[in-house]
């Protein structure tokens, strides 16, 4: 079967200081910097239950019932996790409805930070992407958004967020030239994956040829939080997507349950770190569907500090730790008991749509705007120990996890060619 990408992507807002960013890590969204009580840490929700606000108008050709009714449904995918404490409530109604004309002024509201009468969560329902249009945004290629707008950097939790909806793709239009729509299956699909972002979740790549042509099985293995829409399944969540949720809001029996690999990605010399690639574990009975991945370096700055920064680009960056120790070390919890691969590939970088920006998988990516190529002589590498001459690309160790395992021995992917 051949599935193309869907040029439709969502973005993400981070509206702290006055800023729009987009997602930090394929992992957790953000994390803490060298100022932080714990640095090299995710961002998350200080509670359990995130409380949010509804907007007051409809959604396209969605009443403002169904509208909710579509918010709740999204949250619930996440919130039916079992190895995750994390819940949903809302509160009632915004005080007015957010339209156009005082979109800009909800907005410099919401970044009141210090005015707790504002709802920790707020969903804007925007009938025919004309607030999108008027936050200077494409309407016909943005379905929505979702972010922090406050943190406590210092503790590293967020205390309010909000997200927006674009009812434009749903308003029962045929596609046109100025006009694309998407199914209300696809629109929830793109909600649970924003609603991932609001609760401080980034961009994760596993089945990158799906951006192309792809399986119906690599389809199925497709996270939710991937960086493009490639189908409605992606509103079931997969390993990656239960993994994520659930380290950023443990239940007692996560780690109890699952297996978790540690490592890092080195060059040829077997000790200088690689930063910014994506590493891959896949079960060998299932390996296109249960699969979970880590960028390596993820917890560490991508800029300041970073030796592998190019020349002359902007070190400045608020997020990541400074600790050198972090470079190019991965971390794969949440993984079902069994026996997995470990591979390493590039984050896409290249094509109509790279994994930067708004797209961004990992901190390189979000932050510098580019991805690094895979170094050497292999486009996709395995971990493989112990390292020797004569390995090649598809030289491989295969690895065993059990409930409550960490793997940290034996695991570092030695680049060939490097």
């Amino acid at each position: 079967m051949k599935s193309c990408a869907r040029t439709i992507c969502c973005t993400i807002a981070m509206l702290a200081a006055g800023m729009l960013l987009s997602a930090f890590a394929g992992g957790p969204l953000y994390v803490t910097g060298p100022s932080a009580a714990a640095p090299g840490e995710a961002y998350r929700w200080a509670g359990s239950v995130i409380r949010y606000k509804t907007d007051l108008g409809s959604l396209g050709s969605r009443t403002n019932a169904e509208a909710d009714a579509m918010v709740s449904a999204a949250f619930q995918v996440w919130e039916d996790v079992d190895t995750a404490s994390i819940a949903f409530q809302n509160d009632g109604k915004l005080s007015y409805d957010v339209t156009a004309v005082n979109i800009l002024s909800f907005q410099n509201t919401l970044g009141m930070c210090s005015d707790t009468s504002q709802p920790s969560g707020s969903i804007v329902y925007d009938l025919d992407g004309s607030i999108i249009e008027a936050l200077g945004m494409d309407k016909n290629s943005v379905l929505g958004f979702a972010g922090a707008v406050c943190t406590n950097d210092r503790l590293g939790t967020y205390t309010r967020g909000w997200a927006l909806m674009n009812g434009r793709f749903i308003d029962g239009e045929p596609d046109s030239a100025g006009h694309q729509s998407v199914t209300l299956d696809e629109f929830h699909g793109v909600f649970v994956h924003e609603f991932g972002h609001l609760i401080g979740l980034g961009h994760s790549q596993i089945n990158v040829g799906c951006t192309t042509d792809c399986s119906a099985e690599d389809l199925s293995g497709v996270p939710t939080m991937f960086p493009l829409l490639v189908g409605d399944g992606q509103a079931t969540l997969n390993t990656d997507d239960i993994s994520m949720v659930s380290s950023l809001y443990p239940e007692s029996s996560f780690y109890a349950s699952t297996g978790r690999i540690q490592g890092r990605v080195v060059f040829s010399d077997g000790v200088t770190p690689a930063q910014g690639y994506n590493v891959i574990a896949r079960n060998t009975a299932d390996p296109r569907v249960t699969a979970g991945s880590s960028v390596s370096g993820y917890r560490f700055t991508a800029g300041a500090g970073n030796p592998l920064v190019p020349y002359g680009m902007d070190t400045s960056f608020f997020y990541g730790s400074h600790d050198p120790g972090l470079i190019g070390f991965y971390d794969l919890p949440g993984l079902p008991p069994g026996t997995y691969t470990v591979e390493v590939e590039a984050i896409l970088n290249s094509g109509s749509v790279p994994f930067v920006y708004a797209s961004g998988v990992g901190p390189i990516g979000d932050y510098l705007g580019f991805q690094y190529k895979m170094p050497g002589s292999c486009e996709l590498q395995y971990l493989h120990h112990p390292p020797g001459p004569t390995d090649d690309c598809g030289t491989r160790t295969t690895v065993s996890v059990g409930p409550g395992q960490v793997l940290s021995t034996g695991t570092d992917i030695v680049l060939i060619g490097t």
